[in-house]
């Protein structure tokens, strides 16, 4: 079971970053990772990035019900991606596809949607995974209004309200350098040790970071050394890449 269509490096990657602009130029780098293998750097995917920090705010703005400068700005940057010729686009930005249905027919057929690809993995791997993700896309419920989140529900765990406020204030953190990514990574390993999370879903793009810092086998670890395993949908997409 699966939402989302494998991709293959013949096809033209578009990436619409700057939400925050470290967590998608890291998701670049990831692909290359994957991708290159010893073998010869033109058998590599071919990807554009369009990164834009002007964005507005995605929490504040969506919250707020004043949605229409995001979306204005959003399809203008999917539609210079289209220009390019991506032929499917990511938006690293897990808030922002709480307007994925308000996009236009020929620019909804082009997004891969991180939550489709989230909540069917963590279908298929019963485990129990604490979702950390901003406050915005909580609210919002962008996970619990999915069609898969019925059968996906009983593997996640929310955190509670004060624990959401400490995740949601470390995202931005994360977003503006403000805070070590060792510092975080041990924040939500504490957090999933609190909830007795098999894993954590990476239901923010700036948790790539943290997921990238504990598969490079990060030096930092909480005092029980328990090392958290991450859900993320962005190395899942680089990984399709290179298979």
């Amino acid at each position: 079971m699966s939402y989302f269509h494998s991709l293959s490096r013949l096809d033209f990657l578009g990436i619409l970053g700057g939400m925050g602009p470290l967590a998608s130029a890291e998701f670049l780098k990831t692909i290359y990772e994957y991708s290159l293998t010893g073998e010869s750097e033109q058998e590599s995917p071919r990807v554009v990035v369009y990164s834009d920090p002007t964005l507005p705010d995605r929490t504040q703005i969506l919250l707020s019900g004043e949605s229409e400068p995001l979306l204005s700005k959003l399809i203008e940057a999917l539609h210079q991606l289209s220009e390019l010729k991506a032929r499917r686009i990511i938006i690293c930005c897990v808030t922002s596809h709480y307007l994925l249905a308000k996009l236009p027919a020929d620019l909804q057929e082009r997004i891969i949607c991180l939550v489709d690809i989230i909540l069917s993995n963590i279908i298929e791997q019963k485990k129990k995974h604490l979702l950390l993700c901003t406050t915005g896309t909580r609210r919002l419920k962008i996970f619990s209004q999915h069609p898969l989140w019925g059968q996906a529900k009983e593997y996640i765990i929310l955190p509670d309200d004060s624990d959401q406020q400490t995740v949601h204030n470390m995202i931005y953190q994360i977003k503006t350098n403000g805070i070590s990514i060792p510092v975080a990574y041990q924040h939500a390993e504490c957090l999933a040790m609190k909830y007795n999370a098999d894993s954590v879903i990476a239901g923010c793009t700036e948790l790539h970071l943290l997921s990238k810092f504990s598969i490079n086998g990060g030096e930092f670890q909480a005092k029980q050394d328990i090392q958290i395993t991450f859900f993320d949908p962005l190395v899942h997409i680089a990984q399709s890449l290179a298979s």
